[in-house]
């Protein structure tokens, strides 16, 4: 089959997502032109999304919180129309393990009328990863953008030996399925620091929920909060932290756990 444009969907608090989906679209060896980026992590993502085309790959790539795919991904996902693609799922995790979270993705493609081809779970860094505590530093790293792009050169071959889109089986994938509910956490979310605070924003633009807000200070609304950890991650003075009575100890259970290298996993 002969796709007319990648169209590259990502949910990317952290940008490790975004990273990882694009090395994938440049894999495939289309006309660079034809590389589209529709980026819904931000609450204005509305305004900016390109119509899919009835020719269209459509890659979808988002994060794995607690073993699902980011709930806010799924509700954004969820008010877009698709043509019928054909659609490569992408899940990103921090290199504990992303459990159900590629069949939560195909189950939200089909529902959309996607039809998925391939899927792969990458590994980006945790999103609790901090300097002393660090959990897939760095990733995706090199040689994880290379596997990405080796990933879309075979997606590329699937697709030229593919007729058509009724061709295709259920992607099998490994999880559990009908999917269980999903986990959750005890209370928890990013707050300010007052004392190292320099009042420079950062921690808003970044915020992907919109649960940042200024009176006086910058403060977040905690049941806004995903724990993306991207407010954390752009504060250069280290003033965003986790207020929590449990996440620290799962910060430095999972930098131990969880140190030796993970290698991406691909379906196709």
């Amino acid at each position: 089959m002969l796709v007319a444009r990648v169209n590259q969907f990502f949910y990317s608090p952290t940008h490790t997502t975004q990273k990882i989906v694009t090395s994938i679209g440049a894999g495939i060896g289309i006309d660079p032109m034809n590389l589209i980026e529709n980026n819904f992590t931000y609450p204005e993502y509305a305004d900016t999304i390109i119509n899919v085309e009835p020719k269209d790959l459509v890659i979808i790539g988002a994060p794995v919180y607690a073993g699902r795919i980011a709930i806010t991904a799924i509700e954004r996902l969820k008010t877009m129309k698709f043509a019928g693609n054909l659609a490569v799922l992408v899940a990103v995790y921090g290199n504990r393990h992303y459990d159900d979270a590629l069949i939560d993705l195909r189950e939200v493609a089909i529902s959309l009328g996607l039809h998925p081809l391939a899927a792969a779970a990458f590994v980006g860094e945790h999103s609790y990863s901090t300097r002393d505590f660090p959990i897939a530093k760095g990733r995706p790293d090199a040689e994880d953008k290379k596997l990405a792009i080796s990933f879309g050169e075979k997606i590329a071959k699937k697709l030229r030996a593919l007729k058509s889109a009724k061709d295709l089986p259920t992607l099998e994938l490994p999880g559990t399925f009908p999917l269980p509910e999903r986990p959750v956490l005890g209370p928890a979310h990013a707050e300010t620091m007052p004392n190292k605070c320099i009042k420079c924003g950062d921690c808003q633009t970044a915020c992907p929920t919109g649960a940042i807000f200024y009176k006086n200070a910058y403060k977040t609304t905690p049941e806004l909060c995903n724990l993306c950890c991207a407010c954390v991650k752009a504060c250069k003075r280290r003033a965003r932290v986790i207020v929590s009575e449990h996440i620290p100890q799962i910060r430095e259970n999972l930098s131990q756990t969880c140190a030796d290298r993970k290698q991406p996993e691909i379906f196709i």
